[in-house]
Parts: C-alpha cells; sequence; structure tokens
C-alpha cells in the first residue's frame, strides 16, 4: 500500500474542488459563447466633426457624420443600429467668425442584421388583359398576374411573363384580349 503525505480526506476534498471549478469556468464559457450571447443587442458610439459657416449647418453636418460613422461600424460588423440619437458640441469657432467647427456624437442600438429573405416558392397566376392595342393588353394582363401572385401572400421577386395566350381581338383591330401568365419566386 502506498504511503500519502496528507491525510486521506483533505486529497479528496482538493480533488473535488478543482473539478467544480472547471465545471464552473466550462459552463461560464459556455453561456459567453452561446448563439444568445452572440446575438445580443449592443449600444454603440461613433462620432465625427465638422465645419460650417453657421452654428446650425456645422451642428447638423457633425451629427450626420456621427451617424454615417456609426452606420458604417454597424455594417462592418453586420449589424444593424435603431434607436439612433446624435448631439453635437463646438470645438472651435473662427476668429473672424467666419465658421464653426462641431463635433458630433451618434449612439444606437446595435444587434446583428436579420438574414436576407430566402425565396424558394414558386408561384405562377395567369390573367387576363385587355386593352386597345396588343402591347397595353399583354401589359394589363401582366399586371393582373403579378396582382395575383402577391394576393397569395408573401414577398415576390424575378417576376417573368412565361404565356401569352390569344384570346380575342375585335374585327377591326380596336381591342384586344390576352391570358397573361406570370411566374416568380417567393418567400413563403
Amino acid at each position: 500500500m502506498t504511503q500519502h503525505d496528507e491525510p486521506y480526506g483533505k486529497s479528496r476534498r482538493g480533488s473535488l474542488a478543482g473539478r467544480l471549478m472547471i465545471l464552473v469556468a466550462l459552463v461560464a464559457a459556455g453561456i459567453g459563447l452561446s448563439p444568445a450571447a452572440a446575438h445580443a443587442d449592443t449600444w454603440r458610439t461613433a462620432t465625427g466633426s465638422a465645419w460650417g459657416q453657421t452654428q446650425a449647418t456645422a451642428s447638423a453636418a457633425a451629427q450626420a457624420s456621427a451617424r454615417t460613422a456609426l452606420a458604417n461600424l454597424a455594417t462592418q460588423l453586420g449589424e444593424v443600429c435603431t434607436n439612433v440619437t446624435s448631439s453635437a458640441t463646438l470645438v472651435y469657432v473662427v476668429p473672424s467668425g467666419g465658421g464653426y467647427q462641431y463635433s458630433g456624437t451618434a449612439t444606437g442600438l446595435c444587434a446583428p442584421a436579420p438574414p436576407p429573405p430566402s425565396y424558394t416558392v414558386s408561384r405562377t397566376a395567369t390573367a387576363r388583359g385587355e386593352a386597345s392595342t396588343y402591347s397595353a393588353a399583354v401589359q394589363n394582363g401582366a399586371a393582373a398576374a403579378r396582382a395575383a401572385i402577391l394576393a397569395a401572400g408573401g414577398d415576390c421577386t424575378g417576376y417573368q411573363t412565361t404565356a401569352v395566350n390569344y384570346v380575342y381581338v375585335t374585327p377591326t383591330g380596336s381591342w384586344y384580349i390576352y391570358d397573361v401568365t406570370v411566374s416568380a419566386l417567393c418567400v413563403q
């Protein structure tokens, strides 16, 4: 049997405390790296400056510069900022009174940008178009078909006229009727 320098109980307590510390560290790291923590809203601030011939124009330009800097920062981080506020502080007045320099600050609540819509649902609609010319009848039918696709719900893109079918033309050629089919990709 092996001899221990410390009593059996003390050594076991030390190892249990070490294991608990490792467990606590892993849990803390897991919370810090979780998707919820990664997508938390964050207040961000950016600054800018501008000159102007009047205090009002210099202040407005400095605030616009700060807002632009905040928007650029958010874009670099893949975020979008809301609740943006801005302010400006006078920095310098040209001794002759011919200009003013202001420093602007913009602050906003920034969060990851939402994912772009996924256009995966194919939709098709056919509608009748009537008009005094062929092209106007086709345009009217296509517009009605696009409206029918949107009425089904969702955001759509990539509209294409896929068919134009003759229905009727007056003998004098003064009125045209066509059925027009339009397709698009839509968000569910």
